[in-house]
C-alpha cells in the first residue's frame, strides 16, 4: 500500500515525520490534516471517506491510521481520514447534512445521532452484531446513539473528565492523591485558596468550548442542580442550581481569569507548563507529557471528582461513527465500522490512546492498562456517578443544541464574574433551554 500524508491538503510529509509529530507535538496540533491510503497497485475499486477529531493524545490517530490502512488493503480500496479539531464538528456535520455531500463515515458526539437521525443510515445490524461479540452496551451507549428504538449510530468509545492534579503542588500543602481524592467540594474550596497563595491555582474552565461542559455539569449535579428532567421538563432554576452557581463564584476568586477564554486544549497546557495543580480532564495531559518524555509527567496523577451535597458526578462525552444516508459506499462504510471494532483491533486503540478511550461494551472494558498504569487506577473504572450533559433528560435534538450552545458554562461564568447575579443568570440559562426543549 502506497501511503501519503497531507497537511492542510497541501503539504506532503513521510509517516516518520507523522509519527515524531505525534509523539512531541501539543494535544491540539493534529488539527487540519488528512490521511490517505491506496493499493500499491491497479485502481482501488472504490474509495471510503471518514472525518474524525484530532485525538488529544497523539498516539492515537497513528494506530487508526493503521488499521484503516490494514482494512483497505484487505478489501482493495482507497481510504481517507481527515482529522479536525473537535471544536469544528458540529459546523462540519451540519454543512454536509444540509448540502447532502461529505464523508462516507462522520463522528458523532453525544446526541448527534438524534440530531440527525433522518440524515443517517440504520445501523441496527451492525449493532446488534457487535454486541452479540464483545457487549452488552452500556446504558450510555443506548441513551446516545438509539433514537426512536433504532440505532443511528454505532457507538465507539467515550472519554470522561476525573480531576487531574499535580502531586507536587499539593504536597506542599500537606496532601497526597489519596488525600485529595477523599475531598467534597466545601474542603476543596479551602485547599484552593492555599494552591492560589502558592501561584499554583485549580481550574475550572469557563469558556464556550466542550471542556468547560464537563467541570460545570459535574459542579451543577454534585449540588443537586439539573438543566432538565427526564420528560425534558426545563429545571434549571432551582435552590440546587444556585447553590452550585453560588460555590463556583467562591472557587472563581482562586482561579486564573484566564479560564473564560480557554479552549479545549487550554487545561492540557496549564497543567503541562507545571504551573496549574488540578483541573477536570482526562488522561491526555499525563499522555502527552509521557510522549514528550517532559518531567512533569511524574508529578501528574487522577483522582475523583469532588463530592457535592448530592454525591460525586464525572462527566464524559460519547463518540459514535455514524454513515450519511447519502453515502455511496455505504456497505463498505459498514464493513471498515465492524472492523474498528473488532475486540482485537478495538485492544489496540485503547492501548494506542493510552488508556484515555473508554469501552461503550461491557467485554471491551476488560483491557488491562488500566491496572496496569497507577495514574489510571480512578479512571478506569470511575468511582464517580458517569453521565453526559443533558441527563437524565430524554436524547434528542433539544439536548444536542442545548449542549453546542454552551447554556451551561454561560450560565456559570455570567454569575462568576458579575455580568449577572446569580438569579440572572438562572433566569438567562432558563430562556435559552426554553427555546430549544420547545422547539
Amino acid at each position: 500500500m502506497e501511503r501519503e500524508l497531507r497537511v492542510a491538503g497541501r503539504k506532503m510529509i513521510t509517516r516518520r515525520q507523522f509519527f515524531k509529530t505525534a509523539a512531541a507535538g501539543a494535544a491540539s496540533m493534529l488539527a487540519g490534516t488528512s490521511f490517505f491510503v491506496r493499493p500499491a497497485r491497479g485502481t482501488p475499486r472504490a474509495t471510503v471517506t471518514m472525518l474524525h477529531w484530532s485525538h488529544f493524545v497523539p498516539a492515537f490517530n497513528p494506530e487508526l491510521e493503521r488499521q484503516i490502512t490494514a482494512w483497505a488493503a484487505q478489501r482493495g480500496v482507497a481510504a481517507r481520514v481527515d482529522f479536525i479539531a473537535v471544536r469544528d464538528i458540529p459546523a462540519r456535520l451540519a454543512a454536509e447534512a444540509e448540502s447532502r455531500t461529505g464523508h462516507d463515515i462522520v463522528q458523532l458526539i453525544l446526541f448527534d445521532p438524534a440530531l440527525y437521525y433522518h440524515h443517517l443510515l440504520p445501523l441496527d445490524d451492525i449493532a446488534s452484531e457487535v454486541e452479540r461479540d464483545s457487549g452488552p452496551w452500556l446504558p450510555v451507549a443506548r441513551y446516545v446513539a438509539q433514537f426512536g428504538g433504532r440505532w443511528y449510530a454505532l457507538p465507539w468509545y467515550h472519554y470522561s473528565t476525573p480531576a487531574t492534579i499535580n502531586v507536587k503542588h499539593w504536597r506542599r500543602i500537606g496532601m497526597g492523591a489519596e488525600n485529595v481524592a477523599a475531598l467534597d467540594w466545601d474542603a476543596f474550596l479551602v485547599y484552593a485558596e492555599r494552591l492560589h497563595a502558592l501561584g499554583h491555582s485549580v481550574a475550572v474552565t469557563l469558556g464556550q468550548t466542550f471542556d468547560a461542559q464537563e467541570g460545570t455539569h459535574s459542579i451543577l449535579y454534585s449540588f443537586g442542580g439539573r438543566v432538565v428532567d427526564a420528560k425534558g421538563n426545563v429545571v434549571i432554576d432551582s435552590a440546587e442550581t444556585a447553590r452550585a452557581i453560588e460555590y463556583l463564584k467562591r472557587l472563581f476568586r482562586f482561579m486564573p481569569r484566564e479560564v473564560l477564554g480557554w479552549d479545549d486544549a487550554s487545561n492540557n497546557r496549564y497543567m503541562l507548563s507545571g504551573v496549574g495543580s488540578w483541573v477536570h480532564n482526562g488522561p491526555s495531559i499525563w499522555a502527552v507529557a509521557k510522549l514528550q518524555g517532559l518531567a512533569v509527567a511524574d508529578e501528574l496523577d487522577h483522582v475523583p471528582m469532588p463530592r457535592g451535597p448530592a454525591g460525586r458526578f464525572r462527566l464524559t462525552r460519547t463518540l459514535c461513527l455514524g454513515i450519511w444516508r447519502f453515502s455511496r459506499q455505504a456497505e463498505l462504510a459498514k464493513d471498515l465500522l465492524r472492523f474498528l471494532l473488532r475486540p482485537d483491533n478495538y485492544a489496540r486503540q485503547v492501548e494506542a490512546s493510552m488508556g484515555y478511550n473508554q469501552p461503550l461494551l461491557r467485554k471491551l472494558g476488560q483491557h488491562p492498562l488500566w491496572r496496569q498504569e497507577r495514574v489510571l487506577r480512578y479512571y478506569e473504572p470511575p468511582r464517580e456517578e458517569v453521565v453526559v450533559p443533558g441527563w437524565p433528560g430524554p436524547p434528542g435534538p433539544a439536548a444536542q443544541l442545548s449542549y453546542t450552545g454552551f447554556i451551561v458554562p454561560l450560565m456559570f461564568a455570567r454569575a462568576a464574574t458579575g455580568e449577572m447575579s446569580t438569579s440572572e443568570a438562572i433566569r438567562w440559562a432558563e430562556r435559552e433551554l426554553r427555546s430549544r426543549y420547545r422547539g
